[in-house]
């Protein structure tokens, strides 16, 4: 039944189109459709009440049942720990963690970069008017899924994502829980913490990996096995929309979305934010950048596979005529800004670029066409100003489009290796501060300025020979330093690509 009322949602206009053709809405066509609708009716009521009489004569599911009331009275650890026991409906969940809850930050501003001009005259607003009208119908239609496919295969692959979840709470003890947004959306998550457990080779509990899936991406199948790997204590979250969570993932309400899975980090997990890392991938990179954005004291950001703003991967994929809406649409409904997010944030950085990336660059598999170089770029060009410049961005670009051999004499042509970049930037940190942007770099020379622009961007950005969606490494998967706290000796080694196996 679920099944075909999802298929009759997606082909309505296909099928009235149909019954149009074949006369359905004459006064016979429309005495066949009630007879139908009416046989359909008793087969769904027909279903409904066996599917009842079943569960009432089912001992497990009137243990369920159980647990379930008690979970919904009591929300303790006891009780939420039967609970887990079972797989369910995600509607009928106890809420675990309201935004409505919050009194000390109930009242914080937040942070956006998206926010319209209310300077405009009304001249310019007649003028945009009709494409606005047009983009909002094209975004809240299509739009939204095909910017985020996740909306549409999660039907299809609804057997997994509950296998995912029971490993991720049977095998690594992980807890689900529900949380309430600012507008309301209800939003699946899971916590596996470490703290004070032993895992073989491994000491990370102590750290809280928070992430932010992709397009397609759910916590159940996604990229929270890298940090599990890696033994960090790790918080997995799904966008609106994506499996258990309520809404729609347009911009706001998954802002509003990591909103609330930071707070819950915070203030129930009790992890404090200097403990947090934010790790995004590909279109989680937005989420993940405006988090970042609004508790700046969280210890470090991790991308992988991100763009620096999905308008051209937007642009690059439809048809040139369409170039007006598409940016009007992504302008005011789908505006993923990442690079504007991202510089809004002064800790630790680390960006990882997949060499062979199929999805965000705009030539698939072509390393100079890649949206993570500028996004590299304009986070370096806004940290370090008197460094990224017209005379140092086009041997950036260089170095950012070279190969293993070609990055090598580029190397010893600019001698990284051995440089004094390292302690420069101590020095600056020490007579100065930390905080961004930085001025170093004044009345340098052009190949000091290069030397430092090839150091930055191998410190900024770590290279992975892989495909998009291939899963990142655990090795890989290290929290990001200050700069500035590097030792003094750079060795080519450092610059060595992590290739796929």
């Amino acid at each position: 039944m679920n099944w075909s009322i999802q298929l009759g949602i997606y082909t309505s206009p296909f099928v009235i189109w149909i019954l149009h053709k074949k006369n359905f809405f004459c006064y016979d066509g429309i005495h066949s459709l009630m007879r139908f609708t009416a046989i359909c009716t008793f087969l769904c009521a027909s279903s409904l009440t066996a599917r009842a009489f079943g569960r009432l004569n089912n001992p497990h599911y009137i243990k369920f049942i159980n647990h379930l009331e008690v979970a919904r009275v009591e929300n303790k650890p006891d009780t939420k720990k039967s609970l887990s026991q079972h797989d369910f409906d995600f509607s009928a969940w106890p809420v675990d963690y309201d935004a409505k809850e919050i009194d000390k930050d109930s009242d914080k501003p937040r942070t956006f970069v998206d926010e319209e001009s209310k300077t405009r005259s009304i001249t310019e607003i007649a003028k945009i008017l009709p494409c606005r009208i047009l983009g909002y119908m094209v975004a809240h239609s299509i739009g939204i899924h095909l910017l985020y496919p996740g909306t549409i295969i999660q039907h299809f692959i609804e057997s997994h994502l509950i296998d995912g979840r029971s490993r991720l709470i049977e095998d690594l003890q992980g807890e689900r829980h529900k949380l309430v947004t600012r507008d309301g959306n209800a939003i699946d998550c899971i916590s596996v913490d470490r703290r004070g457990r032993y895992v073989p080779q491994h000491s990370n509990g102590d750290f809280l990996v928070i992430c932010c899936e992709g397009n397609a991406g759910f916590y159940e199948v996604g990229m929270i096995g890298t940090p599990l790997e890696a033994g960090y204590s790790v918080l997995g979250w799904n966008h609106p929309g994506f499996g258990g969570s309520s809404g729609k993932p347009f911009p706001r309400q998954d802002q509003n979305a990591v909103d609330i899975v930071i707070q819950f980090a915070l203030n129930k997990l009790n992890f404090p934010a200097e403990r947090i890392i934010i790790y995004g991938w590909s279109i989680g990179g937005f989420t993940a950048s405006w988090a970042a954005m609004n508790y700046p004291n969280v210890k470090a950001v991790m991308l992988d596979a991100t763009f620096d703003h999905v308008l051209p991967l937007a642009a690059n994929v439809m048809p040139a005529s369409w170039n007006s809406i598409v940016a009007t649409t992504v302008k005011y409904n789908l505006n993923l800004n990442v690079a504007e997010q991202l510089i809004k944030y002064n800790g630790p950085v680390v960006l990882f670029r997949r060499m062979r990336d199929e999805v965000i660059a705009l030539e698939p598999g072509t390393l100079s066409t890649n949206r993570g170089n500028d996004l590299l770029i304009k986070l370096l060009k806004f940290r370090y100003p008197q460094i990224i410049d017209s005379t140092t961005i086009p041997t950036l670009q260089l170095w950012l489009n070279a190969d293993a051999s070609e990055r090598e004499k580029m190397i010893r042509k600019h001698e990284v290796v051995n440089s004094p970049c390292p302690s420069l930037l101590k020095q600056y940190i020490k007579e100065n501060s930390n905080s961004f942007p930085m001025l170093i770099g004044q009345n340098w020379t052009e190949k000091q300025k290069s030397q430092m622009a090839i150091f930055l961007a191998n410190r900024y950005m770590v290279d992975y020979d892989s495909t998009h969606c291939t899963p990142l490494p655990a090795e890989m998967f290290r929290s990001p330093q200050e700069i500035g706290s590097e030792t003094d000796l750079v060795t080519i080694s450092d610059f060595e690509v992590i290739t796929a196996q």
